[in-house]
């Protein structure tokens, strides 16, 4: 303004106004240009501050959109393996369509700048004849309602890696200045992008090594951790009590409860009872641990268990079950265990085999009649806390014959570290121990037999044992008649229906007063005193009298309760009482006579039983 106006009033001649005015545009333009270098260094110097690949994208496309002035920049990356550039990011852009824009390389503005020939636009896309085109893009496009288009290619360490551009959303041509400006902020943005992605590769790089280097350092002390539970599950396999203080380690270890339980889920050596062991989930996972040699996880009533079966070969001895989930760096401990618990109990059966057979031998040798006190028999039965000059008892339980080799273990488990023996003897299961209070004729309680012990432990089991007991003999020659009189004992037990039941003479009651006098003078008096006429009516008739009123006593004179143990009709029952009253008159079953008839007929129904043992 002023310069035209000193023009006009002749102050300046026009060459000196013209020289005047274009000093004044180069003066702008170097002022603008100045501008554009400060907005491109505070843009360079933003875009390398940041070290996130995502935070650099989104940097990237909104101080383009910013510099440029246009409705939409956005960035694509090349994906050379499918041959396309995609759309990265965008700012300005309203529908996912464009934003999620693949082009093929060399397709279109995009796909040509990626391609990093050269810069290139297009004032109005749809209607630029000279681009090629997607009906896809072209939709994209049209959602968008671009027009204008221009982008430059990105160049990273010598390799284009995607492209930089701007839209409109009016037709127009990009000028040169723009396409400059374009190009100075794709270089500036193609570099911080590369530096950005490779700071978060070192940083992954980083973080993946500290992570390996945790990793190593939590393996090493998990290696010191086990390293030091070898030793001390080594020291707990060479103490005496290896079970109990195996499970006292692995309790510790594993900071939950601990059960050893056999292969049938029964209680190993009274450890950690509970009955939830032998339900089919808890032996079906014990199963699947020993095929495996793995730790299997099981579940009963809601509580959660894991078991590992300790094996021999081919053979499983038993299990380990922890209470509760066991974590991944627990497992190696309760493997270990496992094979401490296998070794454990091998070397256990082998010493519970060598005693055994040391039993073995002994019992025979105690029980042969012909023994005698002898220094080597003396220092044999000390080991089993048996004296020659203690008072002993010799036990004879009697049990089914399928069920003999499971009630010897029970009962073997049960005397383990008891002073006694324990082995079977002439086909049945044979005890000597030393005699109780409760075994001795001066005892304080004679109401409770020492027997009923095995007989309980053993129903506990489910197997039914009646015990035989001896009296309390001292001196070793005498358990050969000691093994006589149990033996004598549980016959007559099992001859009278007593099964299920312990005693010993005292215990037998008459019976056991008879016992002693078998097969004497008297004896044969006392029959034919009492039961002489019905034992001929049953030996000439072939019936079943003497049978009949020896069951009707025993049970206590009822007739429904006779007739039932003898599986006849109440009036085949009353039959038979009216014949034995007419044969040895009605008075057998009233007052003392029934005593001295039922004593003949305990009498006899030991006879009948082949008790013929005498007994001192």
């Amino acid at each position: 303004m002023q310069l035209a106006a000193m023009e006009a009033e002749k102050l300046l001649d026009p060459a000196t106004a013209a020289a005047a005015r274009s000093l004044n545009a180069r003066l702008r333009e170097a002022s603008r240009r100045e501008g554009l270098l400060r907005v491109l260094y505070d843009t360079a110097t933003d875009l390398t501050g940041i070290r996130d690949v995502e935070a650099v994208l989104k940097a990237i496309v909104r101080r383009t959109r910013s510099l440029i002035g246009s409705d939409i920049a956005y960035l694509s990356l090349n994906d050379y393996a499918s041959g396309e550039s995609y759309i990265r990011v965008t700012d300005g852009a309203a529908t996912a369509l464009f934003r999620n824009i693949r082009m093929p390389l060399g397709e279109g503005v995009l796909g040509a700048v990626a391609t990093g020939e050269a810069p290139s636009q297009s004032a109005d896309y749809l209607s630029d004849r000279t681009k090629s085109h997607l009906a896809s893009s072209d939709a994209a496009v049209a959602a968008e309602g671009v027009k204008a288009i221009m982008g430059v290619p990105l160049r990273a360490e010598g390799k284009v890696i995607g492209a930089l551009l701007v839209a409109d959303r009016h037709a127009h041509n990009f000028s040169s200045d723009d396409v400059a400006l374009m190009e100075s902020i794709g270089t500036h943005a193609a570099v911080a992008l590369e530096n950005a992605r490779h700071f978060t590769e070192m940083a992954d790089a980083l973080a993946r090594l500290d992570q390996a280097q945790q990793q190593n350092l939590a393996h090493v002390k998990a290696l010191e951790e086990l390293s030091s539970l070898d030793q001390r599950l080594m020291e707990t396999l060479a103490s005496a009590d290896s079970l109990p203080n195996l499970m006292l380690l692995l309790a510790d270890s594993m900071d939950s409860e601990v059960f050893v339980v056999s292969p049938m889920g029964e209680t190993v050596a009274g450890l950690g009872a509970n009955p939830d062991f032998g339900s089919p989930d808890a032996l079906s996972a014990a199963e699947i641990s020993a095929a495996r040699t793995l730790p299997i996880p099981f579940t009963v009533k809601d509580r959660q268990y894991t078991v590992m079966s300790a094996v021999a070969g081919d053979q499983h001895l038993a299990s380990l079950i922890v209470a509760g989930h066991v974590s991944q760096d627990r497992l190696a401990v309760l493997e270990r265990s496992a094979l401490v618990l296998s070794a454990a109990l091998l070397f256990e059966r082998t010493f519970q085999d060598a005693q055994y057979r040391l039993q073995l031998e002994l019992i025979d040798e105690l029980l042969n009649p012909r023994s005698d006190d002898t220094e080597a028999m003396k220092r044999r039965a000390g080991r089993f806390g048996l004296a020659g000059n203690s008072p002993l008892v010799v036990r004879v339980v009697g049990v089914r014959e399928d069920q003999r080799q499971r009630a010897l273990a029970v009962l073997k488990r049960h005397a383990q570290d008891r002073p006694g023996i324990t082995a079977l003897h002439e086909s049945h299961l044979c005890v000597i121990e030393p005699a109780s209070p409760r075994d001795r004729a001066d005892g304080a309680n004679r109401g409770e037999i020492s027997g009923q012990a095995l007989v309980d432990v053993l129903k506990h089991q489910r197997i039914e044992a009646s015990v035989g007991s001896s009296q309390a003999v001292t001196g070793f020659s005498r358990l050969a008649t000691a093994h006589a009189e149990a033996d004598a004992v549980l016959r007559a037990l099992q001859a009278l229906s007593r099964n299920g039941e312990a005693a010993d003479r005292a215990a037998l009651g008459t019976a056991g007063m008879l016992l002693g006098a078998m097969d004497t003078p008297f004896a044969t008096q006392l029959l034919a005193a009492q039961l002489g006429p019905l034992l001929e009516y049953d030996r000439r008739r072939g019936t079943q009298l003497v049978l009949t009123a020896w069951t009707y006593l025993e049970n206590d004179a009822s007739g429904p309760a006779a007739a039932g143990a003898l599986h006849i009709h109440p009036n085949t029952l009353r039959q038979r009482l009216e014949r034995i009253d007419a044969v040895l008159g009605t008075s057998w079953r009233k007052g003392g006579r029934s005593l001295d008839v039922h004593v003949a007929l305990r009498l006899w129904r030991l006879q009948s039983a082949g008790i013929r043992t005498p007994l001192t």
